[in-house]
């Protein structure tokens, strides 16, 4: 294993009730988050897709648009109809690959075309309501080895960006493919965080927006199936 450098910090908690990461999954006494830069070899470090379907105890996720800023979100249209994030900007912490969108402004859009989307979320009215489909389950550390567990890698963490790109949400095999070909003239930056701090950020950011009520929507596993249609700069 050849890593050099590393990088923590502690993050600060929110006042609020959350849900435990699993069991199997706890997390030892350590730094909240730490990035480690791989540079090719043995990563010394198991990765794991969680075993809940979503995020544990999470409900759909809301965000509110105000037009004049860009949302930046990729989508992929869903073979059965519908479209569900691709890929989200380094600086969101709101919603995940994978997450479909179910609602424009309370209109269900599941099952619609790609384009009956893009063209709702066009005239929609500002600001524009978009729900969500709960967060997928999160990539995490079932085994750590000595070197990595120096730079701060525990059990339970949650695999959060590669190179500033969101893996929350992302499958393995995304992973795989994030750390192919690097070496030590093209190193790759991991950055692992608590299954805690992922629900305290989600937290912070749902709390600036009116949370959904009453909803019993029916959610589909929609992540890494069809393909990239548009990224959407509206």
């Amino acid at each position: 294993m050849r890593f050099f450098r590393s990088s923590k910090r502690r993050m600060h908690g929110f006042n609020a009730k959350l849900p435990p990461p699993p069991a199997s999954l706890q997390s030892s006494t350590g730094p909240k988050e730490t990035t480690i830069v791989y540079t090719g070899g043995a990563l010394c470090v198991t990765l794991q897709r969680s075993k809940s379907r979503f995020l544990e105890k999470e409900g759909p996720t809301r965000l509110v648009w105000t037009k004049d800023q860009r949302l930046g979100l990729t989508f992929i249209e869903i073979p059965q109809g519908g479209v569900a994030v691709k890929d989200v900007p380094g600086m969101r912490c709101d919603v995940s690959p994978g997450q479909e969108l179910i609602r424009v402004n309370k209109v269900s859009v599941i099952g619609k075309s790609f384009q009956e989307v893009m063209q709702l979320l066009q005239s929609a009215q500002s600001p524009c309501v978009l729900d969500f489909s709960p967060p997928p389950s999160p990539i995490v550390v079932s085994e750590v080895l000595g070197p990595a567990r120096l730079l701060g890698v525990r059990k339970g963490m949650v695999l959060r960006s590669v190179d500033g790109s969101s893996m929350i949400g992302a499958n393995l095999p995304d992973v795989g493919i994030a750390l192919h070909g690097a070496s030590e003239s093209s190193p790759v930056r991991l950055t692992f965080t608590s299954y805690e701090n992922v629900v305290h950020l989600r937290n912070r950011s749902s709390s600036l927006a009116e949370s959904p009520q009453n909803s019993r929507a029916t959610f589909r596993n929609t992540l890494g199936i069809g393909a990239v249609i548009a990224v959407l700069s509206l």
